[in-house]
């Protein structure tokens, strides 16, 4: 079997599709459908059952599908193994992120990185912790960044720092100028809190203390960037670890309400695969996160106790 064959192969699986797989592997469908029954004519099966609207793959074609994955990733992880050999930072690194971090930190360490390293190309996605968990035992991810520790099993945890949770409104809001918040306020004004659709009977994600402070509900939202902007603007309070608007912050765009003590902090961990030595790219990136929480907590503002 060529190895070109396969890579097409992968492209019309995952397109579903033959023209789109023809475009993924820039060639021409012609060309794609002419490797595929070479391939399907060397491994004497079927593998994608065609119709006029849809290309499924056969159980057979399943088969190829995950030995296609485990090899492309071998042969990824051998890349990185050759470029860690001479302790160079470049090629491909994979991310699995919540906003936490992704809405400041991780992008700015990734600026810092890549002003030193261009070679290096970073892949991340949003993901939830589960996911980031699934990603480094299959292989598919090289790190991951989240909070808390609860589902956090069978990989490294490492701790990075704690970020308090702040209450804040933003300029345009009735509270801006008081600086302070009451029982009261949290039932008059209302507030934004993220909720992941379909699992709303999850407790809320933001860490706030509910059971001693209960609050109007003004709007949900899955996105923290949606909700930072939503308070920003004055429409909410919104409630948010403190490291992830800290520019908001210091440069008083925000403001934290003064009023309610202190609630419980967020766990800021990065989490890689148990049992191996996490690649240089990989140690230098939680290196450069620790050293960006450092900045951004000497820049925020202080709660009260």
């Amino acid at each position: 079997m060529e190895l070109t064959d396969l890579r097409y192969f992968f492209n019309v699986a995952t397109a579903r599709s033959f023209s789109q797989g023809a475009k993924l592997s820039f060639v021409s469908p012609p060309a794609i459908s002419k490797a595929i029954k070479r391939l399907e004519e060397e491994l004497k099966t079927q593998l994608f059952v065609r119709t006029t609207r849809s290309v499924h793959l056969t159980d057979r074609g399943d088969i190829l599908m995950d030995h296609c994955r485990k090899l492309f990733r071998q042969m990824d992880d051998l890349e990185r193994d050759l470029n860690d050999a001479d302790e160079a930072i470049r090629g491909d690194m994979r991310i699995g992120t919540n906003e936490v971090f992704s809405t400041y930190l991780l992008p700015h360490a990734l600026a810092q990185m890549l002003r030193d390293h261009p070679g290096l190309c970073p892949r991340s996605y949003q993901m939830v912790p589960s996911q980031i968990v699934h990603g480094l035992k299959e292989g598919s991810l090289d790190l991951g960044f989240t909070i808390g520790s609860e589902v956090l099993q069978g990989v490294e945890v490492i701790p990075l720092a704690a970020s308090q949770g702040v209450l804040v409104c933003g300029e345009e809001h009735p509270l801006y100028e008081k600086g302070v918040v009451t029982r009261e306020d949290l039932l008059e004004y209302p507030s934004v809190v993220p909720e992941i659709f379909r699992q709303e009977y999850l407790p809320a994600l933001d860490n706030f203390p509910n059971e001693r402070f209960p609050r109007r509900i003004g709007a949900t939202i899955e996105l923290m960037q949606m909700g930072i902007q939503l308070v920003f603007d004055g429409a909410f309070l919104g409630y948010f670890p403190e490291v992830s608007i800290s520019c908001q912050l210091s440069h008083g765009e925000m403001k934290v309400l003064q009023g309610l003590g202190t609630g419980v902090p967020f766990q800021l961990n990065a989490v890689v695969r148990k049992g191996s030595e996490p690649r240089v790219a990989v140690r230098l990136l939680i290196e450069t996160i620790k050293s960006t929480i450092e900045e951004s907590m000497l820049k925020s503002c202080v709660v009260d106790s």
